[in-house]
């Protein structure tokens, strides 16, 4: 029997998903909703969705498994009436705006994880097999013991019209904290934090800088404002990180970087070995230097078969019943990283990260 999936919001994102599920044998797109009626049923017509649900309940109601794809602020009020009507559960990144949020949705979570119910988070750069070559050899200390990491994320969609104007619906309510954006800290900042500690273990205290830039408005001139809301949202951070076990972490992210569409970049140093992979050049190739190589500082490129993106693992974990990595504590957790950021870019000082459980 097929496993019947809804889509709640039918923005921009949830044309991929979307578009992903349809790619998956055994699935069907069952129901959508948005709050904006049109756009749920021209959503529909485009992708083949069977119906359009009057409500996020009765789209619970409709489905096997829920797809959470609204703005961020909206994604605790999605994720909870999923996993209270026993529906399996894949929720966009981040997975709440607030660490109060993501302990809620945890809860909630736990108590239908013993009822079976699978609950991941679409942190989806997971699909790299560089990445999950690199999670596995760092368990099993292949680097010996972990000191310093470093890693970036790039965007440029800010400064150069790559996906087109900052100022279209799909990118404008991303610089705004009026329509509930994180800034670029919580929309990529989530990504490179899930992918960095997947890597390198528990955070202990952060410290972070965030910075807003006036954006460039069509006619070549400076605005901090648009369609009557502030553009207020970070779009520029610096993220250090002490971890559990006392090695660094240092991370930066932002939305100017002009001539990077969208790269995201890893190194971590142990004290036997080191590893770096740059997804944007590509996402199976992992550079290496270990063994011999370490005398030498010399490094090897690894070719590494395709992994299963999030989708495709968010349906296999129903079907065998075998919960899956990125799952919601470990969303969770992650809030909790970007939590210690946000107080430490208001207080200035080095803060400790607080139970996410």
């Amino acid at each position: 029997m097929a496993i019947k999936v809804g889509i709640l919001g039918t923005g921009g994102m949830a044309n991929y998903h979307a578009e992903s599920f349809r790619k998956l044998k055994g699935v069907r797109l069952a129901s959508c909703f948005d709050v904006v009626a049109d756009k749920a049923r021209a959503f529909a017509e485009r992708h083949g969705v069977e119906r359009v649900a009057e409500s996020a309940q009765q789209l619970c109601e409709q489905v096997d498994a829920v797809a959470v794809v609204t703005p961020d602020r909206f994604h605790r009020e999605g994720a909870l009436a999923a996993l209270e009507s026993g529906r399996h559960l894949l929720c966009e990144k981040p997975l709440t705006t607030t660490l109060e949020e993501a302990r809620q949705v945890a809860q909630a979570y736990k108590r239908a994880s013993k009822r079976g119910v699978i609950g991941m988070v679409n942190f989806s750069y997971r699909r790299s097999a560089a990445l999950q070559k690199a999670i596995a050899m760092a368990k099993r200390g292949e680097l010996g013991e972990l000191r310093h990491a470093h890693g970036s994320y790039l965007q440029c969609w800010v400064a150069a019209p790559v996906w087109g104007h900052w100022s279209t619906d799909t990118w404008l309510w991303r610089l705004q904290t009026a329509s509930g954006s994180g800034g670029v800290l919580g929309d990529i900042g989530c990504h490179l934090l899930d992918l960095a500690t997947a890597l390198t273990g528990q955070v202990k205290r952060a410290r972070c800088l965030l910075a807003t830039f006036p954006k460039i408005g069509k006619d070549g001139k400076a605005i901090t404002s648009y369609g009557g809301k502030k553009l207020d949202a970070n779009d520029t951070a610096v993220i250090e990180l002490l971890l559990e076990n006392g090695a660094t972490v240092v991370l930066h992210m932002t939305r100017w970087a002009v001539g990077h569409q969208n790269q995201i970049r890893l190194e971590v140093h142990g004290t036997s070995g080191a590893l770096e992979f740059d997804l944007d050049r590509s996402y199976d190739q992992l550079n290496l230097c270990a063994g011999k190589d370490v005398a030498n500082a010399q490094w090897k490129t690894l070719e590494l078969k395709a992994t299963p993106n999030n989708w495709e693992r968010f349906i296999r974990a129903i079907k065998t019943k075998k919960a899956d990595q990125p799952d919601i504590l470990r969303g969770a957790q992650v809030q909790a990283y970007l939590d210690g950021c946000e107080r430490s870019a208001k207080s200035g000082r080095w803060e400790d990260i607080k139970p996410w459980e």
